[in-house]
């Protein structure tokens, strides 16, 4: 875990130095952007989880970008008696996302992830965090360190595993409608919906659509900044022996702080209900994740983000992960 959070601090710090000229043009990087987030527990992600949005965006460019990278550890072993849920991985994101201003109040977006599951290199270092400071393993000790598996079943013939390949995640396309805006606050319309693009075999996928609906309103203010986000989503895959896919809840709170017009702090809450109902708590708990992280600039046309994200439920979310990359624009 002391390699996550330094691996972290030196990107911010590299980044800040090379980009000694971006405290003029701050505006084009929108540093009052939330946080690209997103719950990275493998379960969860069979299902659409919304990446935090603003209402304040500006829309006065055609073409914008960002290049995201998110690296989770991930443990968690659920026995009932006679089901088994296990996830024992780290897992690297690379998820291009590419939207466009329709016109001055509708955008869309098109999200593209990658998913890369793999034995890890952290297990020992997490494992010496907690002995140190005398955290629960959650289950660490039970497993070989740097191991990886993936694998359910839970004894009514529901069952997947996955394997540490290179693959789809689930596709995502969402719009954002602009309905309100005045002098430092707006509101949008959100909505979206995920493509069963990713493996159900292998446990990233439920193999059908999902659509949700949604709004945010944000804020600013003196350098203050604000979000505030909620979703309905209905997950269409059939209900299956053992398991309801239930209609569930999406929220999340950014606020944020600009620094000398060329960087923003920013601390954000995400979370809801899980679309499962199972009877298994590794899949029914609410997740809930906490990021704190930076938004700069590098130009008028390009700016940088890099996050730390914990878990609060120590359930249905990832351990802990970091998340960095690059937002640009094009007229």
């Amino acid at each position: 875990m002391r390699r996550i959070y330094c691996l972290a601090g030196i990107v911010c710090m590299v980044i800040c130095f090379i980009a000694p000229g971006s405290i003029a043009s701050v505006e084009a990087a929108d540093m009052t952007m939330p946080l690209p987030v997103r719950n990275l527990y493998p379960p969860m992600m069979r299902f659409f989880d919304p990446t935090p949005d603003s209402a304040l965006r500006s829309y006065d460019r055609s073409w914008f970008f960002e290049l995201n990278q998110h690296y989770s550890t991930v443990n968690i072993i659920d026995n009932a008696a006679k089901s088994h849920l296990l996830a024992d991985m780290e897992l690297y994101v690379l998820e291009p996302v590419v939207r466009y201003a329709v016109n001055s109040d509708l955008e869309l977006t098109l999200r593209v992830p990658v998913l890369a599951p793999s034995s890890g290199v952290f297990d020992d270092a997490i494992r010496s965090f907690h002995d140190a400071f005398g955290f629960s393993d959650n289950g660490r000790s039970l497993r070989p360190n740097n191991s990886f598996a993936y694998l359910f079943d839970n004894g009514k013939g529901v069952r997947w595993q996955g394997r540490s390949l290179v693959e789809m995640g689930n596709v995502v396309l969402s719009g954002r409608y602009r309905l309100v805006e005045d002098e430092g606050w707006a509101l949008a319309a959100l909505a979206a919906v995920k493509l069963p693009t990713a493996s159900k075999q292998r446990g990233w996928g439920s193999g059908a659509p999902d659509v949700g609906v949604g709004a945010v309103a944000s804020w600013k203010n003196r350098g203050w900044f604000g979000h505030l986000e909620g979703w309905v989503v209905q997950p269409l895959a059939g209900n299956v022996p053992g398991i309801r896919y239930d209609t569930y809840l999406r929220g999340s709170v950014t606020a944020g702080y600009q620094l000398f017009h060329s960087a923003a702090l920013i601390v954000q809450a995400q979370g809801g209900n899980s679309p499962y109902n199972s009877g298994i708590s590794g899949l029914d708990h609410p997740p809930f994740l906490i990021a704190f992280g930076m938004r700069g600039s590098l130009s008028p046309e390009m700016g940088w983000h890099a996050a730390i994200v914990e878990n609060i439920s120590q359930v249905t979310t990832q351990d802990i992960s970091v998340t960095v990359g690059l937002n640009w624009a094009i007229k």
